[in-house]
């Protein structure tokens, strides 16, 4: 079985994932033969019928691949997690009450309130009983928290000193656009934020987790002590690839 995200980065070892958009399994069926280390299906910036992401969070369980979900709101957490869901992300945590929020709707006790279910997916249909369960639940589902306006980043001792928040990722759209840069998403003051981000996660024992594009910001993530990355969306790898080979092909 997979080690999950958080297991993975505590034993030193770099996670690679994919972020998904469109609304279909067979993407994560791709993605788990092709050897990624976890999918996050975007559901702030995407419309997913319910029947196609139950369809999607059962497709990665069975392929033991780990599935983190970016959502919205927190309404449907638990049904989410139930369902077999590794972990929630919550963008825009601005405040400390935002990221409190979270942990009363992804854990259990003693950290938050997460809805208790023993029949559901995440206990294997009873297999598992529920105070076994929810003994280990809390390290097994991931929260992420991302940090992506001016106030968030104000406020972000007070955000990542919450007990129960698990990994922090940085969102340079919006960051650059709060910081009145939009669009500029390699300018200094954003990447000066995002390191901002990551060194506060370090230095309250979180787990950073970053989009990167390329080998060199890789490599300097790396050197920072970033360790969970995900790579691109499945819509822009399948575009840069259907154009490329159209490119190479209509060649003299």
């Amino acid at each position: 079985m997979r080690k999950n995200i958080k297991e993975r980065a505590a034993a030193g070892l770099c996670s690679f994932g994919l972020n998904i958009g469109l609304s279909d399994p067979v993407v994560v069926e791709m993605a788990a033969r092709a050897g990624y280390d976890f999918i996050r299906i975007d559901c702030e910036h995407m419309l997913f019928d319910n029947g196609t992401l139950m369809d999607m969070i059962r497709a990665a369980r069975l392929l033991d691949l780990p599935v983190q979900l970016r959502v919205p709101d927190l309404k449907q957490a638990s049904a989410l997690l139930d369902l077999g869901a590794s972990g929630l992300m919550v963008p825009h945590t601005a405040t400390r009450e935002i990221a409190e929020q979270a942990v009363q709707a992804t854990k259990y006790a003693p950290y938050g309130q997460r809805g208790m279910s023993g029949a559901s997916r995440a206990l294997n249909f009873g297999q598992y009983k529920m105070s076994d369960y929810s003994a280990w639940a809390n390290d097994d589902v991931t929260l992420i928290v991302q940090i992506e306006d001016k106030s968030g980043l104000e406020n972000i001792d007070d955000i990542l000193s919450v007990p129960g928040v698990d990994m922090v990722a940085t969102g340079k759209n919006d960051l650059s656009q709060a910081l009145g840069l939009s669009g500029q998403n390699s300018h200094p003051d954003v990447l000066a934020a995002e390191d901002l981000v990551i060194r506060k996660a370090l230095e309250y024992g979180k787990y950073p987790t970053l989009l990167v594009k390329n080998k060199k910001r890789l490599k300097e993530l790396k050197e920072k002590g970033v360790l969970c990355f995900s790579l691109a969306r499945d819509e822009s790898l399948l575009f840069s690839s259907m154009k490329d080979k159209l490119a190479e092909l209509r060649e003299d």
